[in-house]
């Protein structure tokens, strides 16, 4: 008796997890959260072209593998909007890099960590910058 073909996800080409879905459990798993977070029909469809164009889940600033599903794993896969509060552009990144990232965008992150590097290792002195998307209100509890 020939055996039946194994039915592939639509966006990965792994095995899906059961019959009638269409993805596999970590498209499936990431799908729920894109619709969780209510991102835009244009930013989904940029986040599942990159999946698509990467094979697979990938951080887009560090290129390591991204984990679906452990919430503790600094590789856990959080979005991250390239610009702080524009919603265009969001990405998909590891948990560890986006909380060093934070409110900054990518050159000022840059420009931090070289400068933090040039005070290690040749010690130059940390200039201060404004960062542009840095709002951090504290608690009159706390003054």
């Amino acid at each position: 008796m020939p055996k039946k073909p194994v039915k592939k996800c639509c966006m990965c080409g792994k095995p899906v997890f059961s019959p009638k879905s269409i993805y596999c459990r970590d498209c499936s798993h990431f799908s729920a959260r894109m619709s969780d977070e209510r991102f835009s029909p244009e930013t989904r469809q940029q986040l599942w072209n990159y999946v698509r164009r990467n094979k697979g889940f990938y951080c887009y600033y560090t290129g390591l593998k991204l984990d679906v599903f452990d919430y503790a794993s600094p590789y856990f896969l959080e979005f991250d909007h390239v610009t702080p509060q524009n919603p265009k552009k969001i990405v998909m990144c590891c948990a560890w890099f986006n909380e060093i990232k934070g409110d900054m965008t990518l050159n000022e992150l840059k420009g931090s960590v070289k400068q933090l590097f040039n005070y290690w290792f040749k010690g130059i002195k940390i200039k201060k910058r404004k960062f542009r998307y840095w709002y951090r209100l504290i608690p009159d509890f706390c003054k």
